[in-house]
């Protein structure tokens, strides 16, 4: 498991720059937050690995708990975008960083998942249940947004929309 949590960590540090990145090359101050709210997820997954490396499995799972709230602010900023009026975002540059996003998040949900098949401890298997869960509700988060990018308008008047901002949540227990 040693490589795979190496691995692991360099790939939430690579995440962690990329929305990084994506909030300094955007001009958006809603879409920067939660690009700068990913990135402190990302840094948040990255320290759960790093406790996993040093056998401090009771610290990893504490580290969890301090879930992010990536959903909950995604939801206020469409809110606002929506009551804003605000019907036109950044074109395709915007959509291609909001793209490759969803394949990095894709590829954690798969690698986590897998490694947590492996694991026969049930601490361990749990912790890296719970991240490929965050990782796909990012890809959830990615999807609407990517949605609301191609037709924002469209976005607030669809079942998409109504859908996320009823959202209420994942299951953040069982710990």
């Amino acid at each position: 498991m040693e490589n795979i949590l190496d691995f692991a960590m360099q790939m939430e540090l690579d995440g962690r720059q990329f929305y990084l990145n994506g909030a300094e090359n955007t001009n958006n101050p809603g879409l920067k937050k939660i690009f700068k709210q990913l990135a402190d997820e990302e840094h948040r997954h990255y320290h759960v690995f790093k406790r996993l490396k040093e056998g401090e499995v009771a610290d990893a799972i504490s580290e969890m708990k301090g879930s992010g709230d990536t959903l909950t602010l995604t939801k206020s900023l469409f809110e606002e975008m929506a009551e804003s009026g605000k019907t036109t975002l950044p074109g395709e540059s915007e959509k291609d960083v909001w793209t490759e996003a969803r394949t990095i998040e894709e590829k954690s949900v798969q690698m986590y998942a897998d490694e947590a098949e492996k694991q026969s401890d049930p601490e361990r298997k749990n912790l890296l249940n719970k991240l490929a869960d965050e990782e796909r509700t990012h890809i959830y988060l990615i999807d609407n947004i990517l949605t609301f990018l191609k037709d924002p308008k469209g976005f607030q008047q669809s079942q998409d929309y109504r859908t996320f901002m009823s959202w209420e949540g994942h299951d953040k227990g069982g710990w």
